[in-house]
């Protein structure tokens, strides 16, 4: 009895988890470089376990950078905007997706937004310039955020990953601007275990520093 017992859950385990192919995908910017926060978008259908709209995502601040810079949620989620520094912050969107804006808070507050439209949505704080986010808002489709080294992995249903048929991603990131249409179209055929993307982008040059009105009377004077 104990032995068919074991071997029933070592077969719904297996049953379990062989219907999953999970394949990673590396993201490259057209230097070869890797590419982070690049958003990878695919058709619900082809997904193993693809979700709907989620309860209290979190977007964090933390250094006076938002974390993760860059998210990927599905329409009608809600996110949390905890504030981990020791300063406040003013949290807006002036982006069409979604406008809102979260006034002075501190680490006390927890405040929500709810996002329920498709599109970017750029996110900013008004006391600190360089604080910049981005929400990644979808419908039929669902994003994954590639990390560090470029890579995402993602799990295919396994009627998807036992047919050697194309799939159509698009890839988008900041740098091709807030319209998810100026992602690029890629066609890759199944199965892409280990599959490299190469994007037509690569990093925007430096912005120069504004000079100090110090530095620039000792410019002046020749100093």
């Amino acid at each position: 009895m104990i032995k068919q017992l074991a071997l029933s859950l070592i077969m719904i385990v297996f049953s379990a988890t062989s219907w999953a192919d999970t394949q990673t995908i590396r993201v490259l910017d057209k230097n070869g470089n890797p590419v982070n926060n690049a958003v990878i978008l695919i058709n619900k259908s082809v997904l193993a376990s693809p979700h709907g709209a989620q309860d209290n995502v979190i977007i964090d601040q933390v250094d006076k950078q938002f974390v993760p810079k860059v998210s990927s949620i599905q329409e009608g989620s809600t996110v949390v905007f905890p504030n981990s520094d020791n300063i406040r912050h003013h949290v807006y969107s002036f982006s069409k997706a979604k406008p809102f804006e979260l006034k002075l808070y501190s680490d006390q507050e927890r405040p929500k937004v709810t996002f329920d439209k498709p599109g970017v949505v750029t996110l900013g704080c008004n006391i600190h310039d360089d604080m910049i986010g981005y929400v990644v808002i979808n419908n039929a489709l669902q994003g994954f955020v590639s990390d560090a080294a470029g890579k995402v992995s993602i799990e295919f249903n396994d009627a998807v990953s036992k047919q050697s048929q194309a799939i159509t991603l698009r890839v988008w990131h900041p740098w091709m601007g807030d319209d998810l249409n100026a992602g690029e179209l890629i066609e890759l055929k199944m199965p892409i275990k280990n599959s490299d993307i190469k994007l037509d982008v690569a990093p925007p040059a430096p912005k120069k520093e504004e000079k100090s009105r110090l530095e620039k009377r000792f410019n002046r004077l020749g100093a």
